[in-house]
């Protein structure tokens, strides 16, 4: 099995990666760091991929693949990228904490769209729409905004059948674990919260 990643880390919260690296080693993943695929033939069954060297300098790499899983790059919709509302990646220009639009007061958002630097997780946005209600109704009552979103996301991590590594993090790739063990370490109970708490 290989592994190739866009990115030079195996997981962006730096807390977590030697749990990590444990099952990779485990199970003899091969990890492949800067490669960014641009390309898939489905019927020749290969894939290439941008590869960027240490040394800064790119080039294209073609691997031939029995079974291929692509998670592809995160981007806000169209009708957010193209409009006045994006910054210049494209993302909706929020405040990172009051998640107020930093040019149009009146706008709040919450989400995969914000121009933020937090996972992109369904427990951001949980997190996320307290503040934007708070601050919002704040807004409307022309009262100061009270409330401020810490970067809070979590990312339960399969790791084997009934383990799951419970990844809870803040802005900067701050830990902030919710229970009172050491959720770097796989467990049943997040393995029970992930199949049967969280939906």
């Amino acid at each position: 099995v290989d592994f190739l990643l866009a990115g030079d880390a195996l997981f962006g919260v730096a807390y977590y990666r030697p749990s990590l690296q444990k099952f990779v080693d485990y199970y003899a993943i091969n990890l492949h760091y800067k490669h960014t695929l641009i390309a898939v033939d489905g019927p020749a069954k290969t894939a290439t991929f941008l590869l960027v060297a240490p040394d800064g300098s790119d080039s294209t790499v073609t691997r031939a693949f029995l079974m291929l899983h692509v998670t592809p790059p995160q981007t806000a919709p169209d009708f957010i990228k193209t409009s006045p509302l994006a910054n210049d990646a494209g993302w909706l220009d929020v405040d990172p904490a009051t998640l107020m639009h930093v040019k149009y007061d009146t706008i709040f958002g919450a989400g995969d769209v914000l121009g933020t630097s937090n996972a992109k997780t369904a427990a951001a946005a949980r997190a996320q729409s307290p503040v934007v209600v708070a601050n919002l109704l704040a807004s409307l009552d022309g009262h100061p905004i009270p409330a401020s979103y810490d970067g809070y996301g979590a990312c339960p991590l399969t790791v084997a059948y009934g383990e799951v590594v419970l990844a809870e993090f803040l802005y900067g790739g701050k830990p902030a674990p919710t229970f009172p063990y050491d959720q770097r370490k796989p467990s049943r109970f997040a393995w029970e919260l992930k199949v049967h708490i969280f939906p």
